[in-house]
């Protein structure tokens, strides 16, 4: 189809609208990506440009189809009980140490998040952190502070810790070991210099003394477990998908299919009624995905996209350089704006200027720009926003001042270290 100016201005325009929409909370996102492609795919239709048809096939089915099957593992899983068993056990060993408790339960989030959405384990584990801190009687903000933040710098890790990884993982064709080689280094550093902030900033609450401590040990962890059987088939389960994961490059199996017969699997584990099993699926979540591709579909169409990448590597021919500066600039857009979009923004940007130079450290600068620039700001990453959301809801507000204090401080030398990681990539 023949491209013109003006499909160019109004797809864009489209774009823009949908996003404010989006962004502004007036409108739950899904609905408002699917006014979007609603509006574009009109737009399509009247200019000439693009059909239905075509606009779907913008969709990455494969992301889509990958987080149906993790979200039902995970959501089964947690109704085993696993995930408090964890949370209970590490508090236990702490022996009631503030300073302890934030470190375990921290690191538990980090390296559960390289394995689960990130959302999830946040949902999971915040609730325990209150109920236990309060039993103590010391402050949990701290606590909960440190498991947003961490949660989402472990979700960098690994291709199927977070929805952008996902999302760059099987859009630039890069294996789960591939993601384990360039990402887990930086993620390693940014969590390392984040816990010594988290010391230094938290140096007076860390003092604090803890009360109740006989009632904390006497609590039995496995009470928590509601089917031990289900449970360690389950993990069995787990430790098999991220077999199949990381063999991918002998195998040739796609990680979408990995976790699809791993949700199915999990099906047959559990005996759950579907109806049941499938209501820890995001339904809106997946809904929003579809709709974004398609979005984003239209302006690949008008060749916009292919506009924007060409631009973007005018500005330099040093790869490493065109590399930073997708990282900073992902990196400052997603800790203002939630990072699935600014990722399925950025995707088709990315693969173009990549193949142009024939180098892969943009998709890495993508991953680790979307990935740790959420941290800067309370509202840059969904996992910040629920704990947030959270932390009011139990009667330990996290202000924006916590966040800056820490969160912001965190973001902003991860993503230096992350330029240091992309300047030896280089």
């Amino acid at each position: 189809m023949g491209k013109t100016d003006a499909p160019q201005i109004i797809t864009l325009a489209i774009f823009i609208v949908s996003y404010i929409l989006i962004f502004s909370g007036r409108i739950e996102r899904s609905a408002a990506a699917l006014f979007g492609l609603f509006m574009m795919v009109s737009a399509g239709y009247a200019m000439g440009f693009m059909n239905f048809e075509e606009a779907l096939s913008h969709v990455d089915w494969e992301v889509v189809l990958l987080l149906f099957g993790m979200m039902t593992y995970v959501g089964l899983m947690a109704k085993t009980g696993f995930f408090k068993y964890l949370a209970i056990k590490a508090i236990k060993m702490s022996k009631g140490k503030p300073w302890l408790i934030f470190l375990y339960l921290s690191l538990i989030t980090t390296f559960v998040s390289m394995v689960i959405d990130n959302v999830t384990t946040i949902l999971l584990i915040i609730p325990i952190t209150v109920e236990v801190a309060e039993m103590l009687e010391i402050n949990p903000i701290p606590i909960m502070l440190g498991e947003a933040v961490l949660s989402n710098i472990g979700g960098v890790g690994t291709m199927i810790g977070d929805p952008p990884n996902i999302m760059i993982g099987l859009a630039s064709k890069y294996t789960f070991n591939d993601f384990i080689v360039h990402l887990f280094p930086p993620v390693m550093a940014a969590l390392l210099i984040s816990i010594l902030f988290a010391r230094i900033v938290y140096r007076k609450w860390v003092k604090e003394g803890a009360s109740n401590l006989e009632e904390m040990m006497n609590i039995k962890e496995g009470k928590y477990i509601r089917d031990k059987k289900k449970m360690r088939y389950l993990l069995y389960l787990l430790f098999g998908m991220i077999f199949f994961f990381a063999s991918e490059s002998y195998t040739g199996i796609s990680p979408a299919f990995i976790a699809l017969s791993g949700g199915a699997i999990s099906l047959l584990i559990s005996m759950e009624e579907p109806k049941e099993a499938f209501k820890a699926v995001e339904w809106p979540t997946l809904v929003f995905f579809i709709a974004l591709f398609a979005l984003v579909g239209g302006l690949d169409e008008t060749g916009l996209l292919d506009g924007l990448a060409n631009g973007i590597a005018s500005l330099s021919s040093n790869v490493v350089l065109i590399s930073i500066l997708i990282l900073w600039v992902a990196g400052i857009s997603s800790s203002f704006i939630d990072n699935i979009p600014i990722t399925a923004a950025f995707i088709p940007v990315v693969a173009s200027i990549s193949s142009d130079y024939n180098s892969g450290i943009i998709w890495w600068a993508l991953a680790m720009g979307v990935g740790m620039g959420g941290n800067i700001t309370p509202i840059g990453s969904s996992a910040g926003v629920i704990s947030l959301a959270l932390s009011k809801r139990y009667g330990h507000e996290i202000t924006n001042r916590d966040w800056i204090k820490f969160g912001t401080i965190t973001g902003i030398a991860s993503m230096a270290i992350c330029t240091l990681f992309l300047l030896v990539m280089g």
